[in-house]
Order: C-alpha cells, then sequence, then structure tokens
C-alpha cells in the first residue's frame, strides 16, 4: 500500500465481504442514528454467521416494532444453540402476546448452550474400602427434555470393572448450576456368571457453557456400597482434543 493512500473504512470492507466490518459499521451507524442502515450491516454480518450480529439486529427490529422481521434474525441465533438468542426470541414471543411459548423458551436457554455429548473422568472414593475411578460418555441432547434428560454408559473401578447404563434426570437452576439424580443398571465384566449391579447418585454440576462441567455426587452401588465421586467432563470434541495430544 502507498505512504499516502487511504485505509478502506468500514463500509467499503463490509462492502467487500467482512463480517466483523460489517458488524463494526453497523454499531458505528446506530451511534448516528441511521438505525435503517445499521439494520442493513447488521443483516450483512448476519448473513456470514455473525451471531452476534444476528441477535442485534433482531433487538433493534423489535425496538423499532417490526416484531415479524425481527423473527428470521433471532431464531437464527436460537437455533445456532446462542442462550442470548433464546431469551431475545422469548422476549419477542411475549411481545406477540404468546406467553406459553415465550416460557418455554426461557425453559430451554438454560440449557441450550450445553454439550450434547460428554465424557466425564471421575475420581470415586468408597466410604469403605479403596479409592477407585468412573468413566462416563452422557448423551444429553436438546430433544430429550431440553437437556435434562440425560442417557449414558458409565465404566467404574472401585476394585473390579463394571459397566452400567444409565439414565438420569438434570434441573438447571441457572444456566450453570444443575443438581441431578440418576440411576445405574449394569454388571461386573469379565466375570463368568454376570452379577447384575444396581446403584443411584445424587449429585450436582456446575456447568462452563459448551466446554463441559464439574460434578460432585454421593451414591450407593451394590459393587462398592456408598461412596463420593468427584468428576470432571468435557465436550467429546475438546475429549478427543486432549486426548490426541497427549
Amino acid at each position: 500500500m502507498a505512504p499516502n493512500a487511504e485505509r478502506p473504512g468500514l463500509e467499503e470492507r463490509c462492502n467487500g465481504g467482512s463480517a466483523w466490518a460489517c458488524e463494526a459499521w453497523g454499531y458505528q451507524l446506530m451511534e448516528q442514528y441511521q438505525e435503517e442502515a445499521a439494520d442493513r450491516a447488521f443483516g450483512l454480518a448476519c448473513a456470514q454467521e455473525a451471531l452476534l450480529a444476528c441477535l442485534t439486529q433482531g433487538k433493534l427490529r423489535m425496538k423499532r416494532g417490526d416484531l415479524e422481521g425481527a423473527d428470521p434474525p433471532l431464531r437464527k441465533a436460537y437455533d445456532a444453540g446462542y442462550e442470548e438468542g433464546a431469551l431475545a426470541l422469548a422476549d419477542l414471543y411475549e411481545a406477540r402476546g404468546e406467553g406459553a411459548s415465550a416460557s418455554r423458551l426461557r425453559w430451554e436457554a438454560l440449557a441450550i448452550d450445553k454439550s450434547t455429548v460428554e465424557f466425564a473422568l471421575g475420581l470415586r472414593i468408597p466410604w469403605q474400602g479403596k479409592t477407585g475411578g468412573a468413566l462416563d460418555m452422557n448423551v444429553q441432547p436438546m430433544e430429550l427434555e431440553a437437556r435434562r434428560l440425560v442417557l449414558g454408559l458409565n465404566l467404574s473401578f472401585p476394585e473390579q470393572l463394571t459397566l452400567n447404563a444409565t439414565v438420569g434426570y438434570q434441573h438447571f437452576v441457572t444456566n450453570w448450576a444443575a443438581p441431578y439424580a440418576r440411576a445405574l443398571v449394569g454388571a461386573r465384566v469379565g466375570e463368568q456368571r454376570a452379577r447384575l449391579n444396581l446403584g443411584a447418585e445424587v449429585g450436582v454440576k456446575l456447568f462452563a457453557g459448551p466446554i463441559g462441567h464439574l460434578g460432585a455426587a454421593v451414591g450407593s452401588s451394590l459393587d462398592g456400597s456408598m461412596y463420593t465421586v468427584v468428576e470432571l467432563g468435557l465436550d467429546w470434541v475438546l475429549t478427543l482434543y486432549v486426548l490426541a495430544h497427549l
């Protein structure tokens, strides 16, 4: 670039295909009270999957009274699993007089950005006996009561290896904390005559959005009496990344 050449402005870079420039230009236009032009700029950014721009465009349209026009960008943010998108869409439904749909969206928003499949490694501390461990795979899609219902597999090794199927329910008090309870049904691995294992756990999970969670629970099972378990859960993509770099 020549020393005296001017750098392209936000508008020029936006028209050149930069989502960041479109979003920044939109905020600049809002400061200048050019809301229609800002709407166009945010729309260009939203079309390039800039979810914050979708959210801002939708809120701007709601402010201007364009409830129908606000629906597509807010729904795009919601469909992408963006918590703020779900909450803003709930506000839109409330403004339309659709209170039941708004309540449902606010209920979904607490869990919408959480991992669908995660792996958890736990330290299992029996109230009597040797310390062991546990490995869990949890499946919790939005289709199962907005991640409240959790299905999974559990491999525990207090003394002998036990493989269990699990089913549980977690109640999101906030978007980061959820008490939970689950049942375990399985059998010891490697025995000629498999012995049925039954168990139950009650605990709490502290979530870090889509990354994973920290959990602590107390439980009881036929393979290890009463115990406490502390676990770290990670989204399956992050789990594979960590394993690949060990």
